[in-house]
């Protein structure tokens, strides 16, 4: 019997061995942190009437990044499946595709409210808080999975945005406190991630 458990601790030990690696998702969080917080600097001008009102012009904005990021999205993904990851890899990559699913849901959902109630307005402002949640759960896998403490301090951070841009809801102000979360939730902590992966 305390053959067979020094086995089981053997191989468990081996399993925990090979699941960690550094995470090699830092690049999408990177491009998605830069390319939406910069969207929503945008957004932002055209709130205050340094772009033209309209929206048209919102809509280029937010596609354009998207569009954007869709197809860096992809191109990391496909390079991902080239390099067998380890299992946290996997597990985290997982987390986050489910992340940027509940998003477009969620993101889905609001534009049918708003079209039934024919008022985007009020749901407008729940988009920030409510994405920032999603980070957040996203950080947390993250840093279950790999390990890393400073993860969950950027998840946490991620939490405590949520409630705090609620409270900017109807004022332009909204949407620069949104890009400055997202630099600092998704921008910031990608770009270490990538550092990290390099080393």
């Amino acid at each position: 019997m305390s053959n067979l458990q020094s086995d089981i601790d053997y191989m468990k030990s081996l399993a925990e061995a090979g699941g960690k690696g550094p995470l090699r998702n830092g690049a999408t969080l990177f491009w998605a942190g830069l390319l939406y917080g910069l969207a929503a600097i945008g957004q932002y001008a055209m709130i205050v009437g340094w772009l033209p009102k309209s929206g048209a012009v919102s809509a280029f904005i937010w596609f354009g990044a998207s569009i954007i990021f869709g197809i860096i999205a992809t191109v990391f993904c496909l390079d991902r499946l080239r390099i067998k990851g380890s299992v946290s890899n996997r597990a985290t990559a997982s987390a986050w595709s489910a992340v940027g699913l509940g998003i477009v849901a969620f993101l889905i959902s609001v534009a049918v409210i708003a079209n039934i109630y024919q008022n985007f307005e009020p749901l407008s402002y729940l988009i920030a808080p409510v994405i920032l949640l999603f980070y957040g759960m996203g950080w947390w896998v993250s840093a279950q999975m790999s390990g890393l403490g400073w993860l969950k301090l950027i998840s946490l951070g991620s939490f405590v945005a949520a409630p705090a841009v609620s409270c900017l809801a109807g004022q332009p102000v909204q949407m620069l406190a949104y890009a400055g979360c997202l630099f600092l939730f998704a921008m910031v902590p990608g770009l270490v991630l990538m550092r990290a992966e390099k080393a």
